[in-house]
Order: structure tokens, then sequence, then C-alpha cells
């Protein structure tokens, strides 16, 4: 069974959350889903579902995009959650103009992870570099952390791999021009990757024009098994075992 290692269903555009959070509990192809806050609010939400479903399991964090009126003072206490098996998403996003901010907010998150012994998970937009320097020059994810939606870059994702950080693949590995993703999925080792939908986002080719759900997570390990010539069971194995030992609290 699959682990769809990134979505939002406090986001589902439809807001039917409960026929979704039904739909996954009856998937019997779906192991496990990471349900990922975008900040404190949705952190919550995201533990009450995590609490009162089996399959569920929580990221709390505070998004690049969302800081604006958020504070970090609550996360350490949020996190303590059995359910919560990350921080994040966090990162940097270069479409708005307080990068500096951001960066603190990145910092400290990442520092809470740290002291909490949880991976972390990236958010990237144009800035994977950005995010490699905080790495080098102020803090590193002790317990690992990955890079959702990877960006493709090879030298990037050669730093990656040197430091045993994982990247995950979304609905645009699909899509007829994803030519640098799927160097990338070729590239990156068997053993450092995910699969994720970012529900409800970024819905892979055969259903772009719809809401995406964890259930076409199918489509994105149908793609990596095409170019990494493997079984779909194959990398479905491979990424439920990598995203297990990423996020340990897993069952």
């Amino acid at each position: 069974m699959a682990i769809d290692s990134h979505m939002h269903i406090n986001s589902i555009v439809s807001k039917n959350i409960e026929k979704e959070i039904l739909d996954i509990n009856n998937n019997s192809n779906l192991k496990n889903v990471i349900n990922v806050s975008l900040n404190s609010e949705t952190a919550k939400e995201s533990i009450i579902i995590s609490n009162t479903n089996a399959k569920f399991y929580s990221a709390v964090g505070i998004h690049p995009l969302y800081i604006e009126n958020q504070s970090i003072n609550d996360l350490y206490n949020i996190a303590l959650n059995e359910k919560v098996v990350a921080i994040g998403e966090i990162g940097l996003d270069t479409t708005k103009d307080n990068i500096e901010l951001q960066k603190k907010y990145l910092i400290e998150q990442i520092s809470i992870a740290n002291a909490l012994n949880l991976p972390v998970i990236i958010h990237a937009n144009n800035s994977n570099k950005l995010v490699i320097e905080i790495f080098e020059r102020y803090i590193k994810p002790k317990e690992g952390c990955v890079f959702h939606c990877f960006q493709p870059d090879i030298d990037d994702l050669n730093y990656l791999i040197r430091n045993n950080y994982y990247i995950s693949f979304a609905g645009r590995i699909t899509y007829k021009n994803a030519k640098k993703s799927v160097e990338v999925a070729k590239s990156v080792p068997n053993d450092l990757f995910l699969v994720e939908t970012d529900s409800p986002y970024i819905s892979p080719e055969p259903v772009r024009n719809l809401v995406n759900q964890s259930s076409n997570i199918k489509y994105i390990i149908e793609k990596l098994a095409l170019i990494k010539d493997m079984g779909y069971l194959e990398i479905e194995e491979i990424t439920t075992e990598n995203t297990k030992r990423l996020f340990k609290k897993i069952n």
C-alpha cells in the first residue's frame, strides 16, 4: 500500500472534508496520509483529524506564505501530539518580498524540530539554494528533511543526496513538459525519494482539471515506475519504506 507523504485535507477546495476522509479511510490502496498544515489553525485541525482517524498523521508548521500574524511560540506544544510526525511545511518562497522574515521563521522552526527529534518538510519555491544556505550557515535538520514537490536542479539534488535528505515527487512529474523532473527522477537514489499528491493542488495529468485527491497517488507511482523501469508495486514498496524511515513515528 502507498503512503501519500504530503497532502492538505483542511484545504480541500470542495470543502467536503468529511467525504474525503471517508474515501481515504475506505481506500485499500492507501496505507497512510500525512496531513500537512500551513499555520497554527490548520495544525490544530490536522491533529484533531489524525487523532480520530488511524490512517492520518500530521505535520505542523507555519508555511512561508502564511507567516503574517502567526506566532511560533505555540508550535512546540502543538507538535508534542503523538500523531505529529514532522514540522512542516516550512521554508522559503521568493514570490513574497519578506524573505528575511521567512528565514527567521525557518530557522526557529528547524530548531523546534531538532528539539523534538522530528524531521522537517521543506517548501522551497525558487529557493533551493537559499534553504541550503540556511542549512550550511545557521542550522541543519538533525532528523532529516524532505524537499516536497522538489523543483528540479541537479546541483541542488546532489547536495541533498550527499546529506541523505529526501525529495518527493508530486503531480508535475506526470506533465508532458516535466523533462527536468524526469532527469531528477532518474538520478535520485531509490532510498531517497517519496511520493505525494499535495492534494488538493497539482492534480496529475489524467485528472489535471479536477480537484486533486490522495487516491491520485497511483498516477505518480505509475509515472515513476515508467521512468525508473521498475514495477508499480516495487515503487510503492520503496516509497512506503522511505516514508517510514524519514517519519519514524508512522507505524
